[in-house]
C-alpha cells in the first residue's frame, strides 16, 4: 500500500479510534477485535447515504427475462434529482429500456440523459472517464421507490484531488448475484471497502487522481463483515455506475457517521486487483455545461 498510507489512515481515524478506546476497557485481543468490528459494521450496515445507489435494469426489446446491468446513484441538485452512473450501463438503451425502483415495482428511467462521447477508436472500454446522468423528469421523480432518497449536498465531496489517502467503499448490485423470479427482480446489495491505490498505480494505468479513485480490491483476500471470515468476494460486475462513499476525517467525528458520496464506479481490473471510479466532480462539472440554468440558479 506503501508507507505513507499508514500516517494518513491514522490520521482519518483517529475518532474512531477515540470511540473504540471509550468502549474497550481492557480483555483478551479477541475481545478487542470483536469491538473494533462492531464499530464498522454499525458503520457499513446503518450508513444512510447508501440508501441512493439503485440497480439498474435493462427490459429487452425482444421481451427476454429483465436483467440487472448495472448500479445508478440518485443526487438532488438546485432541487432537480439526477440520476448518475456509468456510460457503459447506458450504452444498453440500444437494446431495450433501462428501468429502476418505483412505487410499483421496477419502472423506465425518464427525462433528460447525457453520456460522454465514444472516444476515437470507438470503444467504450477507452473511455477513462465513463459519465452518464439522466436529469429525471417529474413523473419519474415523484414515483421512485420510498426506499430510495436522493442525497443533497452534505452528503456529498466534490474535492478534485485529497490531500490523504483513505479508505473507500462502493455500494451496488453485482448481477451474478440477482435473479428474476416470478415476475419480480431480486437484486442483493453488495458493499466493497478497501484502502486507495498509490499514486504510480494511476499513472501506470494513465488515470488521473484528481479525476479518478483507484481503490484495492483483492477479491479473493477479503473479510465479510456478517461472517466474521475471510473469504472470495462476488464479481463486481453490476456495481457499475454505484456510488463511492469515502471514510474521510470529517465524517468520523460525527455519530452516527454518513459516509459521503465521492464517486461513481466504472471499472473493475482483476490483474491489478483494482476498482476504478471518476470523481463525482467529473460529473458536477458536466452537469452544470449542460444545463445552464442550474448554473444561473446556483450562481454560476
Amino acid at each position: 500500500m506503501g508507507v505513507d498510507i499508514s500516517d494518513d489512515l491514522s490520521q482519518v481515524f483517529s475518532p474512531l479510534r477515540e470511540r473504540f478506546d471509550e468502549r474497550f476497557k481492557g480483555g483478551l485481543v479477541e475481545d478487542a477485535l470483536k469491538c473494533a468490528g462492531e464499530i464498522y459494521s454499525a458503520i457499513i450496515r446503518g450508513n444512510p447515504t447508501f440508501a441512493a445507489t439503485v440497480p439498474v435494469v435493462l427490459e429487452r426489446f425482444d421481451r427476454s427475462k429483465p436483467e440487472v446491468i448495472g448500479s445508478a446513484v440518485l443526487i438532488r441538485i438546485v432541487n432537480r434529482p439526477f440520476l448518475l452512473t456509468a456510460a457503459h450501463v447506458t450504452d444498453y438503451e440500444c437494446e431495450g429500456a433501462l428501468l429502476i425502483p418505483g412505487k410499483h415495482g421496477f419502472m423506465q428511467i425518464t427525462g433528460d440523459f447525457a453520456a460522454m462521447r465514444l472516444p476515437p477508436s470507438g470503444r467504450r472500454a477507452d473511455d477513462k472517464l465513463d459519465v452518464a446522468y439522466f436529469g429525471l423528469d417529474d413523473d419519474c421523480a415523484s414515483n421512485l421507490h420510498s426506499d430510495r432518497a436522493a442525497l443533497e449536498r452534505s452528503d456529498v465531496l466534490l474535492e478534485a484531488e485529497p490531500v490523504r489517502r483513505t479508505a473507500y467503499t462502493l455500494a451496488g448490485y453485482p448481477w451474478r448475484k440477482a435473479q428474476t423470479v416470478v415476475g419480480r427482480i431480486e437484486a442483493d446489495f453488495c458493499t466493497l471497502s478497501g484502502v486507495e491505490a498509490k499514486k504510480s498505480e494511476y499513472e501506470a494505468m494513465g488515470l488521473s487522481r484528481s479525476m479518478h479513485i483507484a481503490v484495492r480490491f483483492h477479491r479473493r483476500r477479503t473479510f465479510h463483515d456478517r461472517k466474521r471470515r475471510v473469504m472470495t468476494a462476488p464479481l463486481p460486475h453490476g456495481m457499475s455506475g454505484g456510488g463511492v462513499y469515502v471514510w474521510n476525517e470529517e465524517a468520523m467525528k460525527k455519530w452516527p457517521i454518513r459516509l459521503p458520496l465521492v464517486g461513481i464506479a466504472n471499472e473493475y481490473i482483476p490483474e491489478r486487483s483494482l476498482l476504478i471510479a471518476t470523481r463525482l466532480h467529473v460529473y458536477i462539472s458536466c452537469i452544470f455545461h449542460n444545463h445552464h440554468d442550474l448554473a444561473a440558479i446556483a450562481g454560476g
